[in-house]
């Protein structure tokens, strides 16, 4: 179900995935989970898929999300708590995160050649803080893959820890 196990922590993590995925090494998602693949998702999981592939641009879990934030180069969401109701206060609302809830990464980049790829992960903090979870760029079994200059064209491969948009869209 899922394209990999672990925790994407930059770009290059994310962009390891795509090139596994492309050689054939990892599979991508080719359709909408089902209902009950979804009640599967856990920290950890990972889903990369090409939109023209998948029929799909926009990732669905059936799960409540915070609104997104900006975190280095993902949009991060966290998991909201349906139980209980946000306290809304004159100017801002404030919203009941799930204790021990999934936070959510989502990354997006076109190829050179007008391929649009997306990624979502899933992961506890708890997980990442006591390293439960493996990078892709520290994974023995990725090892192999290196990401050829130009595929990717809006990000410099030396620049792929951190401080890029975190959905690069195609022209």
């Amino acid at each position: 179900m899922e394209t990999y196990i672990g925790h994407i922590k930059t770009p290059q993590d994310a962009l390891i995935l795509f090139e596994a995925c492309r050689r054939g090494n990892l599979n991508r998602v080719r359709r909408r989970l089902s209902s009950k693949e979804r009640s599967k998702i856990e920290s950890g999981s990972v889903f990369a898929w090409d939109e023209r592939e998948a029929g799909m641009r926009r990732w669905t879990d059936g799960r409540t999300w915070s609104p997104s934030r900006v975190l280095g180069s993902f949009l991060t969401y966290r998991e909201l708590d349906t139980k209980r109701r946000p306290r809304r206060n004159k100017t801002t609302p404030i919203y009941s995160y799930k204790t021990d809830g999934l936070i959510k990464q989502s990354f997006s980049i076109c190829t050179a050649s007008n391929q649009k790829l997306h990624l979502i992960s899933y992961y506890t903090k708890a997980d990442v803080i006591a390293g439960k979870l493996t990078l892709p760029s520290a994974d023995p079994s990725l090892n192999n893959v290196s990401v050829p200059k130009g595929l990717y064209p809006e990000l410099n491969p030396l620049e792929t820890s951190g401080g890029h948009s975190a959905t690069i869209h195609c022209m």
